[in-house]
Order: structure tokens, then sequence, then C-alpha cells
């Protein structure tokens, strides 16, 4: 089956980590590694309500890629990066995305967590449903796609059945499977409508938010 190994392309995620006691250290070091074509970007206000510091680093234009602002936000065990965004229109791609958080983590993320006995891990660039599910869930939710009528979603009987088995599943694992990869994952690898897909996507955050209510009202 296709959809059993094609991979999604998705956004990076950046972690460094080590010892919370060296992560003024660890601070110290991103700074004193940032190199051309990076640049430290000039302090913002933080945002209410938000707790932790940011690091905001400006990339030029340069070797195919855009201009770009990267944003680290403290961790107790060091920084993560919770953005990166261009300045010159409105979205990177998936691909642009990934290749400025490359090039931060090869030229400044690891120089700098080498000098402090931190580790710099990235998530892969493409993932599929088993990189956000549990085996049953899905198990599950391949079941229901190849079987139910794609263009009814889950108003079959059968089909309902199946899909509340993958909700069910889906809760007890507990997965990492957001709204939106599920949405991208429909349509782009099962062949759902947008239309249908963006129903089921629905479906599947109220029945989560539902499940665990339920759980939480059960003692």
């Amino acid at each position: 089956m296709a959809s059993e190994t094609k991979r999604l392309e998705v956004f990076q995620d950046l972690m460094i980590r080590g010892p919370s006691e060296r992560r003024t250290e660890l601070r110290q070091a991103l700074l004193d590694h940032v190199v051309a074509p990076w640049l430290m970007s000039e302090e913002r206000p933080k945002p209410a309500g938000i707790e932790g510091e940011f690091l905001r680093f400006q990339r030029q234009v340069g070797d195919g890629l855009p201009e770009a602002a990267l944003v680290l936000w403290s961790q107790p065990e060091g920084y993560k990066v919770s953005n990166i965004v261009p300045t010159e229109f409105s979205q990177l791609t998936y691909a642009q995305y990934n290749a400025v958080l490359q090039d931060f983590v090869q030229r400044i993320a690891e120089p700098a967590a080498r000098e402090v006995d931190f580790e710099v891990k990235t998530t892969p660039s493409h993932q599929s449903i088993e990189d956000w599910l549990s085996p049953a869930a899905a198990k599950a939710l391949r079941t229901f796609s190849v079987c139910a009528n794609k263009s009814s979603g889950s108003t079959h009987p059968a089909d309902r059945e199946r899909w509340f088995q993958f909700l069910i599943q889906a809760h007890k694992s507990a997965g990492q499977l957001s709204t939106s990869n599920l949405d991208r994952w429909l349509i782009e690898v099962e062949g759902w409508s947008e239309d249908i897909a963006h129903r089921l996507v629905i479906q599947y955050e109220f029945g989560l938010d539902l499940l665990s209510e339920y759980d939480s009202r059960r003692f």
C-alpha cells in the first residue's frame, strides 16, 4: 500500500539540550558563534504572558536562501526554535524553512553546543503517520481510509464504527498527530477531497477533546 511508505515533508524542530545550570553559558556561546550571513536581531518586547527568554537571529539572503528571522525560546534544559519567518514575504516553504534551520545548526548551534557540552537534536524533515501515532492507532486510521466511502466521510454506519475505533486508539496512544498533519495526510497521501478531509479533522479534534473530558470526569 503506497500510503504505508509515503512520508510528508514537515517543518523540522530544533532542540539544544544540556545541563540546566549551564544554560547561561550556552546563551553566551550562541552569541559568540554568530557568523555571516547570520546577525543578532534587534531586541523586541516579549509578548505579555510568555515566560522565558527569546534570542532572535537574522539570516541575510544568499546561497539560495531567503532572508529570514529565527527565534530561539529558552527551556529549562536549553533552547528550542519557536519559529522561522521570512522578512520579505508571507511564508516559507517546508524546504526553505528546513534549509534555513539546517544552516543555523551548522554555522551556529552545533559549534556553540560543542563548546559547552550541549546536544543538538533536530526532528526528521519527512515523517509518516507512524511518527505521530501508535501502531494500533495508525492501523485503525489506515483501515478507515481504505474502507471508507471517500465521498461521504464517516457517515455510513460501518465507516463510522471504523472512525470511532481510530479515535479511541488515537486517544489511548496520546500521540502527536496534529490537525494540520491529519488534514495533509488525508489529502496528499490518501486522496480525500479537501472538503471531506476538513470535516474529518473537525470530528477528530472534537472527538479527542470529548474523550479527554470524559476521562477527567471519571474519578
